[in-house]
């Protein structure tokens, strides 16, 4: 079974929530793992609390759109951007999933939408967001009702023809549609997409791979999001094995059964 737990993150910032999976997916298992993690009660209780806390955050008292993103690759961002929108989906909360990773794509790769225009397409102004939006087809303990914006089909690098007065606005338009957006973007010190999507969102959600992140990639990373001005509200310590990295604070962990 795969463990969760909520432990101590230790991050500096407004808020800091953790949350554990013991698996590394790739985008054609993606799908298909987190399906199978929110089946697990355990891991649902703890996405459902970490979906609660978020909530509560000042900067989503008027706004409802979160930038998921890490400092380097493969710390589980996209995983958890997918089973936040499931959750806020199963409580009851309409919801907008959009894919901004556009050189890995992961999210297209799982929820499908290759070749169709998304994202990137609406932020140069090449198409209107209900073009780009489509139902995304999960299968998962309950019924979903998520919708998902692939990448789009145009390079990365047309992102420098985008007027962001005009970009802001349009993204701003198709988020007031739905109760909560989740953005997954390419990593903060991988790609500058992440700084441009984090001044278009209303607050910022850091995933941190347990063993396998750099703290001062960490601290830069945190540096550069504070720069654009959009809070962070809180830190996600991904893959936490408490055989490896010592106990959580979780007292309740023995109430479930095994």
């Amino acid at each position: 079974m795969t463990e969760a737990t909520i432990v101590a993150c230790g991050c500096p910032g407004e808020r800091c929530v953790a949350r554990v999976f013991n698996r590394k997916p790739r985008s054609e298992a993606r799908l298909k793992l987190a399906q199978m993690m929110l089946e697990d009660q355990e891991v649902a209780d703890s996405y459902l609390e970490l979906f609660v806390e978020l909530r509560l955050a000042a900067p989503l008292a008027s706004g409802n759109s979160i930038l998921v993103t890490s400092a380097a690759p493969d710390e589980g961002k996209t995983t958890v951007s997918l089973c936040l929108a499931m959750t806020a989906s199963y409580a009851g909360q309409s919801v907008l999933l959009m894919d901004g990773d556009l050189r890995r794509s992961s999210l297209t790769a799982a929820l499908g939408g290759h070749g169709s225009v998304g994202l990137i397409e609406v932020l140069i102004g090449q198409a209107e967001g209900p073009e780009a939006i489509r139902p995304a087809a999960i299968e998962g303990p309950k019924a979903t009702c998520v919708s998902f914006m692939p990448a789009g089909r145009s390079p990365p690098s047309s992102l420098g023809a985008a007027e962001w007065s005009k970009a802001r606005p349009a993204f701003k338009s198709i988020s007031q549609r739905f109760g909560y957006v989740f953005l997954d973007s390419p990593p903060v010190l991988a790609a500058g997409d992440a700084l441009l999507f984090a001044g278009m969102v209303d607050a910022v959600l850091l995933v941190v791979g347990a063993g396998s992140a750099n703290l001062d990639e960490i601290k830069r990373a945190k540096q550069l999001l504070e720069s654009i001005g959009t809070p962070i509200i809180g830190a996600v310590l991904n893959r936490f094995k408490p055989k490896v990295h010592g106990p959580s604070n979780l007292p309740y962990s023995g109430y479930y059964r095994r």
